[in-house]
């Protein structure tokens, strides 16, 4: 499961820079249209076999990305929250927008712009406040999805101990004497 979507790196990124950043290094650069077309779904018959091979080879990029980035995200929110959370409660808080930053980054590899590795900053810094409590998704207090909301309810209506069961023990009236 993924917080992002590649639907939302196209419209948060373009589709050029995902063209630019996704195309293996070793491939010839895919147009930002047909990356458009590839995540829309549309129809790329236009298109020749090789350049369809190299979109699918670059979304397979996008998609490993998404992967590791909601990956390094679990790995914070499990302190606190249970896992996996709801896609419904998801698409309220930050999470989409921090597995698009640090897609982005891995996306780019070597060569970070400063706004690029800013963004993937930020997010880790966020990330780390969310996990020490210093920050919240505000999921409320659903049980499903916050860790340590349901409190065990403990009812035992037979006594394990009374007079009869302790009878042999030391008693404080023992050490009065």
């Amino acid at each position: 499961m993924s917080y992002a979507s590649h639907l939302n790196l196209l419209q948060w990124y373009g589709a050029k820079e995902l063209a630019q950043t996704a195309t293996p290094d070793d491939l010839a650069m895919l147009s930002a249209q047909l990356m458009r077309l590839t995540i829309e779904g549309g129809d790329r018959d236009s298109y020749s076999t090789q350049e369809i091979e190299i979109a699918d080879k670059s979304i397979a990029r996008i998609t490993a990305a998404l992967a590791e980035a909601s990956l390094v995200i679990d790995s914070y929110i499990s302190r606190r929250y249970e896992l996996p959370i709801a896609d419904t409660d998801i698409d309220n808080t930050p999470l989409p927008r921090c597995c698009g930053a640090m897609a982005r980054r891995l996306l780019y590899d070597d060569a970070v712009p400063q706004e690029v590795e800013r963004r993937y900053e930020e997010t880790l810094t966020w990330l780390k406040d969310l996990a020490n409590n210093r920050a919240d998704l505000n999921l409320g207090t659903s049980s499903q999805t916050r860790r340590g909301a349901a409190l065990a309810d403990f009812e035992n209506k037979q006594r394990i101990f009374d007079n009869t069961s302790l009878k042999g023990f030391v008693t404080t009236q023992d050490y009065r004497s």
